[in-house]
């Protein structure tokens, strides 16, 4: 099934305002997927193992990398 121009302008605009960035066929896939019948909750997971940690997440880990060096 595929959805029409006006879907994956309305998921980017979406996506944005939750303050969510990501190359246009990344939005063209997740709509593939809901048209394959696929959950949206499947497909969170799915996104949130595939994608990097956010830079926060990041960040902390990169301190207590430094903390855990520096206490050696």
């Amino acid at each position: 099934m595929t959805f029409p121009q006006a879907h994956q302008a309305e998921l980017v605009a979406l996506a944005e305002l939750a303050g969510i960035s990501a190359v246009p066929g990344v939005y063209r896939i997740i709509l593939e997927l809901l048209g394959l019948q696929i959950s949206p909750e499947d497909i969170y997971i799915l996104l949130k193992q595939i994608c990097p940690q956010s830079t926060e997440n990041q960040s902390a880990d990169n301190a207590e990398e430094i903390s855990d060096i520096a206490a050696n």
